[in-house]
């Protein structure tokens, strides 16, 4: 057989094994008389010796080979778990993770493991050669009477490359497109049989198209495994104490946007670590537990997940944040005074704020939270924050579950047609010219009992004013009603003047090509069912 064509699914496979093993090992440090870790341990490391053998990959068959040995002392309570050897079990899943990395790279660089397994050699040697039991003895005794657990389930699945997956996607957006379209003829031509199989075709595409969804939608559990291991190295590194509990990580997700959010919160989560949880004597002197506490909680809601990150650590100064950003010229006195709690509280996602004390490996930069918010709104998701003074903080991030297809509103801007998602909309309504008025150099009208900023489109995207309009062509000059679309985005809201509404549709949405990127305000294109393209607003960015 020819080796290539297997690797991909061996590199895949041996990923999906190490992350486990990081995981189980998190656990047996905290908890190293549960047996039934242990039997994980060694069910997990035997498959990827198995599958490297298979391979001829002899570095990773010997370092796994060790790893069984020193699981089987442990096992069969010849060794104990100490430091020591936590150490060099993490060690060894480090130096197992390098070499697969590297396989999948060709194996241009040799990644040198005799020192590791010296070190194997010196603990395995320390054992009474009398009590020493071959890792195949162990695992033969343990099938009898505890069968080994699948992790495949009765569901069976088939691996398929996520381009393949982006084509089927791409070809369901433009079925979804082309039943638009019939639909809109058959509104036109009186012809019962043309109707009839417009609402078939309208029903299997919207089938096909909800299937689709379902098959991008992957558990986020795929980028929630690896954290527990960093968390443990950071805290480690930083001597502090922290269990990281993770809930809901078989809700799904786009593969896609989890590929983008998963620094994200790497960012999010060094940073509880870091900022939030305290040292262990400190900890103790505040009456709390010595070891701190992170929950990273997904859940569902309508067509948005929100993932929450939370900490009981020591809060977030505002009085602190006040001076970082004055002292680093983010925002003047006369600024910083009209500022709400909440409004303080987002100065520590402005570029360049920092409230480390001194720039190490994991912090210091002043980019983390920056980036974060930065890529949850680029999916027109949102980061809020919430925090006590040493009781913790909790971050909120919304997004939408994915970015293909969505729900839009078409408005009339000028003579062009524009959307604007729907999950961005509260709700239209008309006003009077006598409604708005001026707010310094703003328009502003009275909305439910608050003050709701306006944006005309056309001025914002570059049309000539229309008829309606005097020579200095503001909102309130118009004779007629307005029309108002209310969205909000980062916690706002703002209403947009626009100048018709022209009903729903449910498209496909795909990014701006060339120089069409830098238009501000629009964030794709989609084609309507006439044929004609219509601009995306992002509400984001016109805020």
């Amino acid at each position: 057989m020819k080796i290539s064509e297997y690797q991909q699914l061996f590199l895949s496979e041996a990923q999906e094994i190490l992350s486990q093993l990081n995981n189980l090992l998190v656990r047996m440090e905290k908890d190293p008389q549960d047996p039934n870790l242990l039997h994980e341990l060694f069910r997990q490391s035997h498959t990827l010796k198995s599958m490297a053998q298979s391979m001829g990959y002899e570095n990773m068959a010997k370092l796994t080979h060790c790893l069984e040995d020193v699981l089987s002392a442990l096992r069969s309570g010849e060794m104990q778990v100490k430091k020591q050897v936590m150490s060099l079990l993490f060690e060894s899943v480090d130096s197992l993770t390098e070499l697969k990395d590297e396989a999948g790279r060709g194996g241009t660089r040799q990644i040198e493991i005799s020192p590791l397994l010296e070190k194997f050699d010196r603990i395995i040697s320390a054992l009474p050669r009398s009590e020493r039991k071959p890792s195949r003895e162990i695992q033969a005794k343990t099938t009898p009477d505890e069968p080994e657990r699948s992790y495949t389930g009765e569901t069976q699945t088939v691996r398929v490359p996520l381009a393949q997956l982006d084509g089927l996607m791409d070809l369901t957006g433009e079925l979804v497109i082309n039943r638009n379209r019939f639909a809109q003829i058959a509104q036109t031509i009186e012809d019962d049989a043309l109707y009839d199989n417009v609402a078939e075709m309208s029903r299997l595409t919207s089938q096909l198209q909800k299937q689709m969804l379902k098959v991008r939608l992957v558990p986020l559990n795929y980028i929630f495994t690896p954290y527990p291991r960093m968390v443990r190295d950071i805290a480690t590194n930083l001597n502090r104490e922290v269990d990281l509990v993770i809930e809901g990580g078989d809700i799904g997700l786009d593969r896609c946007i989890q590929d983008e959010i998963n620094e994200p919160l790497l960012h999010l989560l060094k940073n509880a670590v870091i900022h939030g949880i305290e040292e262990p004597q400190e900890r103790e002197k505040l009456k709390k537990p010595r070891r701190g506490k992170i929950k990273l909680c997904a859940k569902r809601e309508r067509n948005f997940v929100v993932l929450e990150l939370s900490d009981d650590g020591r809060g977030i100064d505002t009085e602190e944040i006040k001076e970082v950003a004055l002292k680093t010229g983010l925002i003047t006195e006369e600024e910083l005074s009209v500022l709400t709690p909440k409004e303080v509280l987002k100065l520590v996602t402005y570029p360049g704020y920092s409230g480390a004390k001194k720039v190490t490996e994991v912090a210091g930069r002043g980019v983390g939270l920056n980036a974060s918010r930065s890529k949850v709104e680029a999916f027109g998701g949102t980061l809020e924050i919430d925090t006590l003074p040493n009781q913790g903080t909790t971050l909120s991030i919304k997004l939408p579950l994915t970015m293909a297809i969505a729900e839009v509103m078409l408005v009339g801007i000028a003579d062009e047609t524009y959307s604007i998602p729907l999950s961005s909309i509260i709700e239209t309504l008309r006003v009077t010219p006598r409604d708005i008025k001026n707010l310094g150099e703003k328009e502003v009208v009275l909305y439910r009992n608050t003050v709701l900023p306006l944006i005309d489109l056309r001025k914002r995207f570059g049309f000539s004013p229309s008829g309606h309009h005097s020579p200095h062509s503001s909102i309130s000059s118009r004779i007629s009603s307005v029309l108002l679309v209310v969205v909000e985005a980062k916690s706002r809201k703002v209403g947009l003047v626009v100048d018709s509404l022209l009903g729903q549709q449910e498209t496909v949405i795909k990014p701006l090509p060339g120089i069409l990127k830098k238009i501000k305000g629009i964030s794709g294109i989609t084609i309507l069912d006439t044929g004609k393209t219509a601009l995306v607003v992002d509400v984001g960015l016109l805020l």
